[in-house]
């Protein structure tokens, strides 16, 4: 589905991602490459099953608060979750997610991933508040962590203090053959611990 020649991924390499991890790009499984090389040009879709949804009770709570900026947490717990996830590129750049959990009553996240006026990697939710990224490649998977979560007015991130956040998030993206990858998402505060944790199997069918 999403096997690439390498000769095919390298044209791509002038993207924002090819460029932040430089050498380590190349480390990449090809197909984790061919996903994340360059700005989709047409909708992408992924489907797939979110094997465990969690969060902690300091999580709930980061998540009620969090509906003021757009419901970019869910406070909801379940197994065997199905999920979808929608890309889309928007006008002015970067690459917009839409993540629809299928609870009973489905639950949509959206954020988007683009640089800021630093060529730093970004993603943000809504009213201006966001995470400074950090991307590199481990085992030919890609890897996110952030490095600040912020407020950003007129051009200009104010940092927030780490106990006003979720804690440190890690994202994984891991290539498992065959067209399937594993994506996972980990929050760790540092005085209260894990506050979410997702795992799931996705692949690619738009």
């Amino acid at each position: 589905m999403l096997a690439v020649r390498k000769s095919q991924v390298l044209q791509d390499e002038e993207g924002l991602l090819p460029r932040l991890l430089g050498n380590a790009w190349r480390r990449l499984h090809p197909s984790v490459q061919a996903r994340f090389a360059h700005e989709p040009e047409h909708p992408i879709l992924y489907e797939g099953v979110m094997e465990t949804v969690h969060c902690s009770r300091a999580g709930w709570l980061f998540a009620q608060l969090t509906r003021l900026i757009g419901n970019p947490l869910t406070s909801r717990r379940g197994q065997k979750v199905p999920m979808q996830v929608r890309l889309t590129r928007r006008e002015g750049g970067g690459v917009w997610w839409q993540r629809t959990y299928g609870f009973a009553r489905p639950f949509t996240v959206v954020s988007a991933k683009r640089e800021n006026a630093r060529g730093q990697l970004c993603e943000y939710v809504g009213l201006g508040f966001g995470m400074r990224l950090r991307a590199y490649e481990k085992d030919g998977a890609l890897h996110f962590t952030s490095e600040r979560y912020f407020w950003e007015l007129a051009g200009v991130q104010i940092p927030l203090p780490h106990w006003l956040s979720p804690g440190e998030t890690h994202v994984s993206h891991t290539d498992l053959g065959g067209g399937d990858f594993r994506f996972t998402i980990a929050m760790d505060h540092r005085q209260l611990g894990r506050t979410f944790y997702q795992t799931g199997i996705f692949r690619q069918v738009l």
